[in-house]
């Protein structure tokens, strides 16, 4: 068996790690798969991924502060830890995360410190409590635009871990990187599809290949965020 590489913090489930090794250059290209179909749960869940109000105190911008999510609200993944993928529309004076299990009290909240607009990542921290299988959990990410006033944008969804079958795991074991996007994608596995993808056009912006998986996913009719397509990937966040 060898392994490909993927975020550190994805794909854990039953002991099973699939995936740490990366690239030895970034200018790396990998083989890829015909095609990246995203099949969405036949789930929903209120919530709102990108905000639309009005915030006296903040900025106006074209695109609004927007999560990188399906418009279902629904969103589920194999990470016990996983990653989410926001727009910011310009510099933050700090973005919240907080997170409670559906229907009950918040299980843990941190802050981010961003420094520049772009399609960033946030990681759910080793330190919090680990997503249970099978279990609703509402995200919750706070964009502080003024921290003195405390003015803000919101965007809100759920989350839920669930184990893949038996198949997956075989079959990603074995799968290149690009495979896995797709492979994950087929099946649902929304953040961790989007997680694999942007760590590899991060490692190979000129791949012509993975800009179209990109649009794929983007394009969704679940999701719709074409107003995302070229917005630049950043580092991101502390």
């Amino acid at each position: 068996m060898h392994l490909n590489w993927i975020s550190t913090k994805q794909l854990i489930t039953a002991g099973l790690l699939v995936g740490l090794i990366a690239p030895s250059s970034a200018a790396t290209h990998f083989a890829q798969p015909k095609s990246v179909t995203y099949n969405p749960p036949n789930r929903g869940a209120p919530g709102e991924t990108q905000d639309t109000g009005s915030r006296p105190a903040c900025p106006t911008s074209e695109i609004p502060f927007t999560a990188i999510a399906p418009s279902t609200n629904w969103g589920e993944t194999i990470a016990t830890h996983p990653t989410f993928w926001l727009y910011l529309p310009y510099a933050a004076s700090a973005v919240e995360l907080s997170l409670s299990e559906e229907g009950q009290e918040m299980v843990y909240r941190t802050t981010f410190q961003t420094a520049t607009a772009g399609i960033g990542q946030f990681s759910l921290p080793e330190d919090a409590p680990a997503l249970e299988p099978d279990r609703l959990y509402r995200w919750q990410f706070t964009f502080v635009c003024d921290s003195e006033t405390q003015s803000h944008f919101q965007v809100t969804g759920v989350v839920v871990r669930r184990s893949p079958t038996t198949e997956l795991t075989q079959q990603l074991q074995t799968a290149s990187p690009a495979e896995q996007v797709a492979l994950l994608a087929a099946e649902g596995f929304w953040y961790d599809a989007l997680d694999q993808l942007n760590q590899l056009r991060k490692a190979n912006p000129t791949d012509e290949a993975l800009e179209s998986s990109w649009t794929s996913l983007l394009q969704h009719p679940t999701v719709g965020l074409d107003d995302l397509l070229s917005a630049p990937l950043i580092e991101c966040c502390s």
